[in-house]
């Protein structure tokens, strides 16, 4: 699964580059399209690993969405996982 995420982190990163330089609007409508199918697989992978994974839970409950200093609530969650 943790292959999975990396894949589809390249898709997304391959689509954001290939729209960054398209000049044709259509190609470029096109490519934002099937980006937005690959954040949708994205967002399934984390989701999977945070359900089976104590460890990713923990972490992601512990930094994700908090205010605040990012490095700051990592270093808190890292005091967390057991």
């Amino acid at each position: 699964m943790i292959h999975s995420l990396i894949e589809e982190a390249q898709a997304i990163n391959w689509y954001e580059q290939r729209i960054s330089v398209e000049k044709d609007r259509e190609a470029k409508a096109i490519m934002e399209n099937a980006q937005k199918e690959e954040f949708i697989h994205f967002a399934m992978d984390p989701e999977f690993l945070l359900r089976k994974k104590d460890k990713w839970r923990t972490a992601a409950k512990n930094i994700l969405f908090k205010p605040g200093d990012i490095p700051e609530n990592a270093e808190k969650a890292a005091d967390k996982i057991e």
